[in-house]
């Protein structure tokens, strides 16, 4: 009979956010970001440089924050 060494929730087991980390998601928010502009310029009636350039902005406001005020500070294995 085996015994059970502490206790894990199926909740825990499935998110994913556990997995990753941060700037494993700015990576990938980087080109949904760039994506979305494109997709909400030719999905609605907002011209095409207004939406690449503002999911510029957004895109530059997430590098920018990863880079400068969250900087990684020691190196992962």
């Amino acid at each position: 009979m085996s015994v059970k060494k502490g206790f894990t929730s199926r909740i825990a087991r499935w998110t994913l956010v556990t997995r990753f980390s941060y700037y494993d998601l700015v990576l990938l928010a980087l080109p949904v970001v760039l994506l979305a502009g494109l997709v909400v310029s030719a999905a609605l009636s907002v011209p095409f440089h207004v939406g690449k350039m503002t999911a510029g902005l957004v895109a530059a406001f997430v590098l920018v924050d990863a880079m400068f005020k969250r900087p990684p500070t020691e190196r992962s294995a």
